[in-house]
């Protein structure tokens, strides 16, 4: 009788530890956030800029992307994304709640993306997006 009590006490222990979840996280993922957000108020109009950078490093591996806001030159705004991991490079562009997106191609260069039928070229403080006769320049935005 003193080992069935004994055994079932064993068992109701481990089971009770064992379920026993953790709601912290994954401690070895770090994640650091900066941004950069300014505004500037001008004869009644307001501009801002803004630039956020994220760094998520999980063990050896580490993933950074930056943020910044790009203006046409018919005004219209956009956010352009550049996402750097360890296996590939990427650039987004999100306007009017559509979103383009491409891996960087490397046989071209640096600053080079494309994916099907369009190319995009990030030189410098410009972007450049090319689909057949269509191009659309994006320089970032800046406050005077």
């Amino acid at each position: 009788m003193k080992k069935i009590i004994y055994s079932a006490s064993a068992i109701a222990l481990l089971t009770s530890y064992s379920c026993n979840k953790s709601t912290e996280g994954n401690k070895n993922v770090i994640v650091e956030e900066s941004s950069d957000i300014k505004v500037d108020n001008k004869n009644g109009t307001i501009d801002s800029t803004v630039s956020i950078e994220k760094i998520v490093k999980n063990g050896e591996n580490t993933s950074t992307e930056r943020t910044d806001r790009y203006v046409a030159e018919d005004g219209s705004s956009a956010l352009v994304t550049f996402k750097n991991t360890d296996k590939e490079k990427s650039i987004s562009i999100r306007s009017n709640n559509k979103t383009i997106s491409a891996p960087r191609k490397e046989e071209k260069g640096e600053g080079v993306y494309g994916n099907y039928d369009f190319e995009i070229v990030a030189k410098n403080d410009s972007v450049i997006i090319t689909q057949g006769n269509n191009v659309i320049a994006l320089k970032k935005a800046r406050v005077n």
